[in-house]
């Protein structure tokens, strides 16, 4: 995919008057366009909404959305800088602009992530899942929040799931799996040792493998019978995973929501039954007539 920032510039010269003025301010702000709207980008530069779908044609963009990935690629893609809010994390910073900080980070996070999203590899999921006699899902760190999301999620939808937390147990999990099972192995960097262990042992049994890492052309990625990603928003070397905890947690709730419009009452009836279960309707009333 070429660069699209690159095909911009060669072609400033030929721009006329408008284009020349959204492209000024794409070359200027790119990660900012990445969290704008056609509506709300129109307005930043001045000009139509019209103007600014035919300046992503010209630029050889399908769309506007498909403008946003490629300059996604180009703002995230070829860095390892972490993408970190708009303060300096440093003693004396002003409470009210770091949250501020934060939130438009988050915003523009989630904004590469809807560029990014594949709904066929999402549907394939779906029904790599729903399909699966049962799905194990792996993660360390950070990334073990998000299997043991998935795995919480798919529980409640009365969907065997098997997660643990230790690190040797799943990597000793791995080496079980069934060719009817299902493994999805979260790590943003794809290139967590003890993941691509896993991702070893799991081909050798056969099974089919689900990753969850960045958008980059990782190890743990090649190894996927379907790869999903989200954006490159934070180096490997990082102080937290704040936006790719972000990220990575939006996609699993996709998956959810798509799991439970497949069998939408079959999916109520598990939900229902696993919420009565942990808060029964009387546990509080007769825990007041005890007290009582």
């Amino acid at each position: 995919m070429d660069s699209i920032l690159f095909v911009i510039r060669e072609q400033n010269p030929r721009f006329s008057a408008t284009e020349g003025k959204i492209a000024s301010f794409v070359l200027q702000n790119p990660q900012d366009v990445l969290s704008l709207t056609v509506a709300q980008l129109s307005n930043r530069v001045g000009v139509s909404q019209a103007a600014i779908v035919r300046f992503c044609r010209r630029i050889g963009a399908r769309s506007y959305g498909d403008f946003k990935l490629r300059l996604s690629h180009d703002v995230f893609r070829a860095t390892e800088v972490p993408f970190l809010p708009d303060v300096e994390l440093k003693p004396g910073v002003d409470p009210g602009e770091l949250v501020k900080g934060i939130l438009r980070s988050f915003q523009r996070s989630l904004s590469c992530l809807e560029s990014l999203i594949d709904l066929p590899k999402l549907e394939q999921t779906v029904k790599l899942v729903r399909d699966a006699r049962a799905v194990y899902t792996f993660g360390i760190g950070a990334s073990a929040l998000v299997a043991m999301d998935i795995h919480l999620k798919l529980l409640r939808l009365g969907l065997l799931c098997v997660f643990s937390a230790d690190s040797d147990l799943q990597v000793t999990a791995s080496c079980t799996l069934r060719p009817t099972d299902v493994a999805f192995v979260i790590s943003y960097s794809g290139e967590t040792p003890s993941m691509l262990s896993v991702a070893t042992n799991v081909k050798k049994q056969g099974a089919k493998i689900i990753t969850l890492t960045r958008d980059t052309d990782n190890s743990l990625r090649k190894m996927a019978d379907v790869s999903l990603v989200v954006p490159v928003t934070e180096g490997v070397y990082r102080t937290g995973a704040i936006l790719s905890r972000i990220t990575q947690l939006a996609v699993v709730d996709m998956l959810y929501s798509l799991l439970i419009v497949k069998d939408l009452d079959g999916a109520r009836s598990s939900i229902e039954r696993t919420a009565e279960a942990v808060h029964p309707p009387h546990r509080g009333k007769r825990k007041k007539e005890k007290t009582g």
